[in-house]
């Protein structure tokens, strides 16, 4: 069972990231430590805050890691007994389970702060890019861009990023008939297009259904 509820990223990509988080702090406190820094009136303020700004995030990471060792231990446990003797290990199982998931909500929505799981967001020019493949149809990267407004790298990577959460998928050029809305498009064989998957399609009416929500609350 996962930790983390990601969108995308899986339970080792995110502690990936949460593991280098905690090498930074240690990295900083490991220079606070050199008396070439702490003497230095440049360095050492500036590290100072640093340090103080990770440890709190660090010890909440700290938490989940016991508390998810905790958790995988009562499992082992429940495993091994007999089912007259399962109950009261059950019971605190469950407790276990809602304060680990309390916890990793607490440091996924910490680590979405500190701008560190960028895939697990689509911004403005993501949602243009899924809006305008949903209704003209199949695009390819250099088309795209000039009716977003990006540039063809840009579009690219946007569109590879898109294509890696299974919100797009590549269709060749050859493969396309009767797709597009526009009666003057040509298809462009030696072109990879990027049209929606139903993935993408079932996310653009969640996202409608949520601001029809709103609008009516």
């Amino acid at each position: 069972m996962p930790v983390f509820n990601a969108k995308y990223l899986s339970d080792e990509e995110i502690w990936s990231r949460i593991d280098k988080i905690v090498q930074e702090r240690d990295e900083v406190h490991r220079l606070l430590a050199k008396p070439e820094v702490s003497t230095d009136p440049c360095r050492m303020p500036e590290l100072a805050k640093k340090l103080n700004d990770l440890n709190p995030k660090c010890l909440l990471f700290h938490e989940l890691r016991s508390l998810v060792k905790d958790l995988r231990e009562l499992e082992e446990m429940i495993g091994e007994k007999e089912p007259d003797e399962e109950h009261e290990l059950v019971s605190l199982h469950r407790e276990y389970l809602d304060l680990c998931r309390d916890k990793a909500l607490q440091v996924y929505q910490t680590l979405m702060e500190m701008g560190l799981l960028p895939e697990e967001v689509e911004d403005e020019t993501d949602l243009a890019i899924l809006k305008f493949i949903e209704y003209a149809g199949p695009e390819y990267a250099w088309r795209l861009g000039i009716n977003i407004g990006l540039d063809v790298a840009e579009s690219r990577r946007r569109l590879e990023a898109l294509l890696e959460k299974g919100l797009l998928e590549r269709v060749p050029g050859n493969m396309l008939e009767g797709y597009h809305r526009q009666k003057d498009w040509i298809k462009h064989m030696n072109h990879t297009y990027y049209r929606i998957t139903r993935e993408g399609r079932h996310y653009l009416r969640k996202l409608r259904r949520g601001l029809e929500d709103l609008s009516e609350g």
